[in-house]
């Protein structure tokens, strides 16, 4: 028995050795003060991304990755190289986001090789592209990619790529449509001696591209590829070119959309101010993906969380110093928005170890004492769906000499990990210009400040509006002043109040609503006083109308008040509050004599309950009694606006 304990003894410490070996220490480098440039998330965008109908909820999967950039069939369907994917129908879909679409020509024909019909029908299908995308009235396109992978699809015996196909596409492109951008050549991988030919060809012929694409096959040759293309660029006296890597992703490409192995392509896009850059589509089950971001069945795959952290960055991007900027390993990207008051630094690559991230140059925003949380996402395969990231720890460090070191535990290549790094000193939570009276009218814009989680809650870190105040909640401008806006379920704003008696008050809201669902409640102390209070269509955002209600009994004095959206896509101007219940009168009295009229019921709580057809009191009542509302008080209100009373249902 003896032996048998010391032979385990030994086998263990043999075992704990090798897992010593093993283990492999990474160091990484941010500089936050050393800013690339404003966060554009170049990254975020994909090779037939999407579809006529996929992702089949823009604003729940599309939207909140802050798109970039998406190549698109110029044509789809029968006939031609792609059966789904339009570009102009994706144009149509992707309006309303940041997302913008470049056209890919040469998906005008069929076959893989595409098949060449000669030259004069070629540029015969190009100038039909180019004539619907200038009559179909939409701004959201990138530009025109001429061809794709011609080191690859261009057959020798249908003549020179350059003279054959470039130029005289570039002629048309410029003749008809001189605005746009042509994007080229998009080489199936970076080729030195292929591109100096390019180079020289269209410099000499007046036909350069106004940006500069290849396809890139994993991570680690991008640096010496962009650095040797800016060499040639040098050597020829061309000025420098914006770059537009419009297929990326790991060589293997079951790997595709992976966190991890995502990672470094976006870290050295960033570096290298790439314009655009998108993941790859290799032939999974349906395009429509995201760049299999999502799975099969449309839901959030591990790389759609990843993409979400890069979408939700805002301020700048700060420049991160890898181990080795060549190679696939560890590698990460970061930006510091000093106007949110945090830093995000997100990291991953094909390593596994510690990873210490050794930050410099803090902001002195950041005071003396930062809180690290530190998150993770999961990825197992493509068609694995994942719920969410997952915390592993959040803590407390002292800040020394602008600088700190954290180490983050890589247990997966698969895996990325996030850093999100905030001040512990709160901004102190006061009234923005003064404190609010009740009853009287509250702007909605006038929200107390604190910023994030202490006086707003906001899904993303930007104002989208870019209106009025410059933190991260989203104010749009209305005609005579301002409202908050692009409004998501779950976001909250407070204001201090004084009510200057106790009473119950009737509360009139100005609002606007594009959607059907949209819906707010209001909380004093965080005790509601008004169930949830759903808000009709008004037919577009800026067409805006009153919704009226009754609060409950509130007390006097000073209060926080907190305004919670419950269904997203509601634009609220203002609140006003006046003191005390419309009055019950009777007989109620129709001041319209005009005949049938639609009128709105609410509860007294400000639900609304129903639109109802009336002619006069009685009829109203009828009505009211056939939809089953219990006798009891309601509050009664025309679509004119001409009656605003309480009635009461026997």
């Amino acid at each position: 028995m003896k032996n048998d304990f010391k032979t385990l003894f030994i086998l263990a410490s043999l075992i704990l050795l090798t897992v010593k070996l093993n283990a492999a220490e990474f160091a990484l480098k941010v500089a936050l003060s050393d800013s690339l440039r404003p966060v554009t998330h170049c990254a975020t965008g994909s090779l037939y991304g999407m579809t006529e109908t996929l992702p089949a909820d823009i604003n729940a999967h599309v939207a909140p990755l802050k798109p970039n950039v998406f190549i698109q069939p110029a044509m789809s369907g029968k006939g031609y190289q792609q059966p789904i994917g339009d570009a102009f129908k994706v144009a149509e879909r992707l309006q309303g986001t940041t997302g913008k679409v470049q056209i890919r020509l040469a998906d005008i024909l069929p076959g893989w090789p595409y098949q060449w019909p000669g030259k004069d029908k070629w540029l015969a299908g190009v100038k039909t592209v180019i004539e619907k995308k200038l009559a179909s009235g939409l701004t959201n396109f990138d530009g025109y990619e001429i061809w794709n992978e011609p080191d690859g699809t261009w057959k020798s015996e249908n003549g020179d790529f350059h003279s054959t196909v470039w130029k005289p596409t570039y002629d048309l492109i410029k003749s008809m449509d001189p605005n746009a951008k042509i994007i080229g050549p998009s080489y199936s991988y970076y080729n030195n001696s292929r591109m100096s030919d390019f180079l020289k060809y269209t410099k000499a012929n007046n036909c350069l591209p106004d940006v500069i694409s290849w396809h890139q096959w994993g991570s680690g040759g991008f640096k010496g590829a962009i650095d040797s293309y800016r060499s040639l660029e040098k050597s020829n006296g061309i000025s420098e070119r914006k770059i537009s890597i419009n297929e990326y992703s790991s060589d293997t490409h079951a790997y595709e959309g992976s966190p991890g192995v995502s990672v470094p392509f976006i870290a050295k896009f960033e570096r290298n101010g790439v314009e655009s850059a998108m993941i790859s589509w290799w032939f999974t089950n349906l395009p429509g993906r995201l760049g299999s971001l999502l799975t099969a069945n449309n839901e959030k795959g591990g790389g759609w969380w990843l993409y979400k952290w890069y979408g939700d960055m805002s301020g700048y991007m700060t420049n991160v110093v890898p181990p080795n900027d060549k190679s696939e390993g560890v590698d990460a990207f970061a930006s510091v928005d000093k106007k949110q008051r945090y830093a995000s630094i997100v990291l991953g690559g094909n390593s596994i170890g510690t990873v210490n991230v050794n930050i410099e140059g803090i902001p002195s925003f950041f005071g003396g004492e930062v809180e690290v949380l530190i998150e993770y996402v999961t990825w197992e395969n493509k068609d694995k769906a994942v719920s969410g990231v997952q915390k592993i720890s959040s803590e407390k460090h002292l800040i020394n000499g602008q600088k700190l070191s954290i180490p983050v535990n890589v247990t997966s290549q698969f895996y990325a990990y996030r850093l999100y790094i905030t001040p512990t000193e709160q901004i102190p939570q006061e009234p923005y210009k003064e404190v609010l009276s009740i009853p009287g009218t509250i702007e909605a814009e006038d929200y107390d400040l604190g910023g994030q989680n202490n006086a707003y809650f906001d899904m993303d870190l930007e104002n989208q509006g870019g209106e009025y105040r410059e933190d991260g909640v989203d104010i749009v401008k209305t005609s005579d002043g301002y409202a908050i806006g692009y409004t998501e379920a779950g976001e909250w704003l407070e204001y201090t109040v004084n009510v200057e008696r106790e009473d119950v008050y009737t509360l009139e809201a100005r609002i606007a609503a594009g959607g059907d669902n949209s819906s707010f409640r209001l909380f004093i102390d965080d005790v509601a006083i008004t169930d949830t209070i759903k808000v009709e269509n008004t037919g577009d955002w800026d067409t805006y109308t009153t919704v009226s209600m009754v609060t409950s009994k509130l007390s006097k004095g000073e209060h926080i008040l907190k305004l919670l959206i419950t269904g997203s896509y509601v634009n609220i101007d203002n609140l006003k509050f006046t003191e005390g219940t419309i009055r019950l009168s009777e007989p109620f009295h129709f001041i319209s004599r005009k005949g049938m009229q639609e009128y709105r019921v609410y509860h007294l709580n400000g639900a609304l309950l129903g639109n109802y057809n009336a002619v006069d009191m009685n009829s109203l009542k009828r009505e009211m009694h056939r939809s089953n509302l219990k006798t009891g008080v309601y509050f009664v209100r025309s679509k004119t606006g001409q009656i605003n009373q309480l009635m009461e249902l026997k």
